[in-house]
């Protein structure tokens, strides 16, 4: 029996359209994407300032005579840092293009750690142990190494406007936004604080993934907060008495959101705010990958209840380095993950502790010691941390907006202009209007598109033909008489007829050709001629 591609994973669809595509266009057939994320530009300064630092690590550290392709290694190479990066800088600055770039922002990145981060420490100090993480050594040691935490808090205070101390917030690392926030929902799990029938909701439209993880995997009951586009994205009172629940005891959000891209606005942020107000214990898991994409200084439940929020962010889509899998989440060490435990009874907590008793034997660890540990099965927390050469990317992606502000405000702002073009090429296409939403931002990083208002726009007669074609038919119809891909906008929360689009992975004509043959493949049921290929 084949499987309703409505119901499965719509990634899983995506490469089922993409392969429809193949058979009938040929395997070498290019085709018009627009399913998926990933950017199709990468930002060069931080990635060049990480292989300069590669350099630099290599430049320290001498080896025998005999083998100079042997690098021998010291815990504490007796080195003047300082002076010894100078030289290295003297003789690299001007060989290639890429590496004066990348050069010109890790001396910054020294400026500002030297000024902003460690003032009273001598800046050898910072070279060194960014040097050592480069080398890849030495296994983590803390598992998130100390230079991480001072700077991820500063982070977190420019883009979310959340003036928190480095101690009030733990940092795990993990193998992208995903996979961070898997390893979050799994150690609750493991620990009894999310356990199956558990109410969690979701602010809906949602992305499909974190919907499938908590019902499917985990068996909670998952809650819709729906925002409705007749609404202008905003959850009227039914959707919102889902916070008023005591037995809720978990929300997720993405925000800004896919496949909706706007924030939340101001009422839904005021009702969150009021149920942690009722219900301390409430835990919110809030994804903050598209947060670079609009302006600074959009409101957001972190500023307004920071010790009840989980946030995640990763630099894959901003600076366009989804291939790196770097993953951070801020734990509050005042979390009421951690309240949750202290208070289970003894006999739960006997049975959650057992796991965690040959590694931490002398003390009852808290959900972060408990999260770094499964991080490695546990067993091998003695190895727990992302490599050390990852952790250092992590933290020039973190130090972009801080050390070059100037430099990262120009990218930024040059990122959500292409975003915002592409959105208009692509209704430029489809010969329609986007919707407008006054009381919150927009990412421009997907669109949630009503198939059937491309049929309106094109008068009642396509609107009537096109309301009897099924969702999956028409997406087929347009993979194999296009070649283009889009996914189906139901397995994320959408209206019926819908269908979610990517604005990353295509430039600005393209996404106005997508848009065009949208509108041309739903005309097609028209005046119908008939396709071999449709069923």
């Amino acid at each position: 029996m084949e499987p309703d591609p409505l119901r499965i994973s719509p990634f899983s669809a995506k490469d089922m359209l993409v392969a429809h595509a193949r058979d009938v266009l040929g395997p070498d057939a290019a085709l018009l994407d627009a399913s998926r994320g990933g950017p199709n530009w990468q930002l060069r300064t931080v990635q060049c300032a990480w292989h300069v630092l590669g350099l630099y690590a290599d430049y320290c550290y001498g080896g025998p005579n005999d083998l100079p392709s042997v690098r021998v290694l010291a815990p504490d190479p007796p080195t003047d840092h300082a002076a010894h990066f100078r030289r290295f800088a003297d003789s690299v600055r001007d060989l290639r293009e890429s590496l004066c770039l990348g050069m010109e922002y890790v001396e910054r990145v020294w400026d500002y750690l030297h000024l902003e981060v460690y003032p009273d420490r001598w800046i050898g100090e910072s070279i060194g142990a960014f040097a050592l993480a480069m080398t890849a050594g030495y296994y983590p040691s803390p598992a998130t190494l100390d230079f991480l935490p001072p700077i991820a808090s500063r982070f977190l205070a420019r883009t979310f406007g959340v003036q928190q101390a480095p101690e009030d917030f733990d940092l795990f690392l993990g193998h992208g936004a995903t996979g961070t926030f898997g390893a979050v929902v799994a150690c609750m799990a493991r620990n009894e604080l999310l356990r199956p029938g558990d109410k969690v909701a979701m602010v809906w439209p949602w992305y499909e993934p974190m919907k499938d993880l908590f019902e499917n995997q985990y068996g909670c009951e998952v809650i819709p907060i729906q925002r409705r586009r007749e609404q202008l994205w905003e959850a009227d009172e039914s959707a919102l008495a889902a916070l008023d629940d005591p037995d809720l005891r978990l929300l997720v959000i993405v925000s800004p959101g896919n496949p909706v891209d706007t924030t939340l606005d101001d009422g839904l942020l005021s009702r969150i705010e009021q149920a942690v107000e009722r219900n301390p214990d409430l835990v919110i898991l809030c994804d903050y990958v598209y947060a670079n994409f609009v302006e600074t200084g959009y409101d957001n439940i972190l500023r307004r209840a920071w010790r009840n929020v989980v946030a995640f962010y990763a630099p894959s889509k901003d600076l366009g380095l989804v291939g790196a899998r770097l993953g951070v989440a801020w734990i509050p060490t005042a979390s009421p993950l951690n309240r949750r435990l202290l208070q289970m009874s003894p006999a739960r907590a006997r049975k959650v502790d057992a796991r965690y008793a040959s590694r931490s034997p002398r003390r009852r660890p808290g959900f972060y010691d408990r999260l770094v540990m499964d991080g490695s099965h546990v067993s091998f927390s003695h190895m727990a941390g992302l490599p050390t050469p990852s952790q250092v990317l992590l933290a020039l992606c973190m130090l972009f907006p801080l050390a070059a502000p100037d430099e990262a405000g120009h990218y930024f702002r040059w990122v959500r202009t292409e975003l915002r073009g592409r959105m208009e090429a692509l209704y430029d296409g489809l010969g329609m209007e986007r919707e407008s939403c006054t009381d919150v931002c927009r990412s421009n990083y997907c669109a949630l598109l009503p198939l059937d208002e491309v049929a309106a726009n094109q008068g009642p007669r396509c609107a009537e033909a096109f309301s009897r074609v099924p969702l999956w038919s028409f997406l087929e119809h347009l993979a194999h008489s296009r070649g283009t891909i889009i996914m189906p906008g139901p397995a994320f929360g959408g209206e019926a007829e819908s269908a979610r689009i990517c604005l990353t992975s295509l430039n600005k004509g393209a996404y106005r050709q997508v848009g065009r043959n949208i509108a041309e493949a739903v005309g097609d049921y028209t005046f119908p001629t008939p396709c071999q290929h449709c069923r």
